[in-house]
């Protein structure tokens, strides 16, 4: 597999979004945490033989908090090995008892959600106050947002996605409903937002090295939101 990163020590980007996402997470939490990865799934990236070791380490939190619960409407997650507990979403209904989560990882969970009222009267409930919702997900005006959107429901689709992602199980349709940052804003009014764009390195380049500098060479001299990805860190304050 092509990684430009090779070369450098820990074979790492200094524009890696998955450290920088899961460290500034590990800012939040300890021993006395009760974490939710909301949309955990199968948790392949931590089976997966081309993710660095030093990557793993950052995103794994098992062993550093009190309790991690995966959650997904994806029967996958009760294979999920990255967690204490994995628990089936049915109806749109996490099952566990209001006010009972610390925080709430979702980790390209955003661009998924249909019902943005829904999901946040959901993730209202389960969360304790002052505690932080953490989502990584693609900007909705990310060039390969709007692919996604133009192509979504197509076979053509499908296939790119299995280039793209080879070994992937499921994919699950995008509608991009909650992925600019006043959208995030107006939706989680009751909370204090923290809300950046950070623009990665490509993550799509069917492991050709022509096609990753020239998706590199795009994230560089277009404007942030259009390679870019949000990251918002949000807290409960009533």
């Amino acid at each position: 597999m092509y990684n430009y990163f090779n070369r450098l020590p820990g074979q790492f980007s200094t524009n890696d979004g998955t450290i920088d996402f899961y460290l500034r997470i590990r800012t939040l939490i300890d021993k006395k945490t009760v974490a939710l990865d909301l949309g955990g799934g199968r948790g392949d990236w931590y089976n997966s033989k081309t993710n660095i070791k030093l990557r793993k380490s950052i995103q794994f939190l098992k062993k550093d908090i009190k309790q991690l619960i995966a959650v997904d409407v994806d029967p996958a997650v009760l294979k999920n090995k990255t967690s204490h507990k994995n628990l089936l979403i049915k109806n749109g209904i996490i099952p566990l008892k209001d006010n009972s989560i610390d925080l709430i990882i979702c980790d390209w969970v955003f661009e998924h959600i249909e019902n943005t009222q829904k999901f946040y009267l959901e993730i209202n409930r389960v969360l304790k106050k002052n505690g932080s919702i953490c989502s990584r997900t693609p900007h909705k005006y990310n060039y390969f947002s709007i692919i996604s959107n133009l192509l979504e429901g197509s076979s053509l689709k499908g296939w790119i996605l299995k280039k793209a992602q080879p070994g992937r199980k499921k994919y699950f349709k995008s509608f991009y409903n909650l992925n600019t940052k006043n959208k995030i804003k107006n939706t989680f009014f009751n909370y204090s937002n923290n809300i950046f764009i950070f623009i990665p390195d490509p993550a799509y380049y069917f492991n050709s090295k022509f096609i990753f500098l020239f998706f590199r060479f795009i994230h560089i001299i277009l404007p942030g939101f259009f390679s870019g990805i949000l990251m918002s860190f949000s807290k409960k304050i009533k």
